[in-house]
């Protein structure tokens, strides 16, 4: 998936980043399409069946003693 210049000229004003010339954002555009096609890999990751890590919690010493959880 490729973004326009236009776009990514969009995203730096948005975040008030530096503003590039055509040359400039040609230079850093294979780390941008790099990274794109990295998010890509990612979200084709079957991951149905495992766990998410942050729903699992243990219990600290005084929480399991007083049956008290909570955060």
């Amino acid at each position: 998936m490729r973004v326009s210049d236009e776009t990514l000229q969009g995203i730096i004003r948005d975040y008030n980043g530096f503003e590039l010339s055509a040359e400039e954002l040609e230079l850093v555009r294979p780390e941008i399409d790099f990274y794109l096609a990295q998010l890509a890999v990612l979200d084709d990751l079957e991951l149905s069946g495992v766990m998410s890590g942050r729903l699992l919690r243990m219990p600290s010493g005084d929480e399991s003693a007083s049956g008290q959880g909570g955060e």
